[in-house]
């Protein structure tokens, strides 16, 4: 399922680390562990509240195996 709106945003983007994020969410969405790594990457964030949103969602989907 498309979304018009996320791929309007996507081609209009320069910012390097929202697309590298758009392409991780992707991913995990498609595996069906949406849910599962956005609460994990929440909680990475809450422990260390010096991490990137991308190095969080980025170790959330490793550890999710996506």
């Amino acid at each position: 399922m498309k979304n018009p709106i996320k791929e309007e945003f996507l081609k209009k983007s320069t910012n390097q680390e929202m697309l590298e994020i758009a392409q991780i969410l992707t991913k995990v969405e498609r595996n069906g562990l949406l849910v599962e790594v956005m609460y994990s990457a929440l909680r990475a964030m809450k422990d260390d509240p010096n991490s990137s949103p991308l190095l969080c969602l980025q170790i959330a989907a490793e550890d999710w195996d996506i």
